[in-house]
């Protein structure tokens, strides 16, 4: 918790106060660092500071949800655009990021939004302490 039973500020509450992210999104980036984790909790984090990057298009719904469902992980939709995420990581390394996205009906400038989002919050988390620098590759 960040406040004490008497409304002291604990050393959460104070690592808190200095991230400029709702709190839910703090509590689970610094929880992510802590219980090493972070690069998923970084990719769940910026998906839910985002817009969904799964697209269903009128004249494609079925297909578009048949796709979503091959790539579901069980019922969680933070695991599954976690997958989608990682997924559009790999075909990026090997430059067919736009067929991947296709295939899989993923927004491509969302996707680059949550990546950007990562590095936001990655770097937040370095400018007090949590972690060290990353460099991009690392993101």
């Amino acid at each position: 918790n960040a406040l004490t039973r008497d409304g002291s500020v604990t050393a959460l509450g104070r690592h808190l106060a200095t991230l400029p992210v709702d709190v839910r999104i703090g509590k689970m980036i610094i929880f992510g660092s802590v219980f090493r984790c972070l690069d998923a909790v970084l990719t769940i984090a910026a998906a839910m500071s985002s817009r969904s990057p799964f697209l269903s298009p009128m004249e494609k719904r079925e297909e578009a949800n048949k796709a979503r469902h091959a790539m579901s992980v069980g019922k969680s939709d933070h695991l599954t655009t976690l997958r989608a995420y990682n997924g559009w990581i790999a075909a990026t390394a090997e430059r067919r990021q736009r067929e991947y996205c296709d295939k899989n009906f993923l927004s491509r400038s969302t996707l680059r939004t949550m990546a950007d989002l990562r590095k936001q919050f990655a770097q937040l988390l370095a400018d007090i302490g949590f972690v060290e620098p990353m460099s991009n590759q690392n993101i």
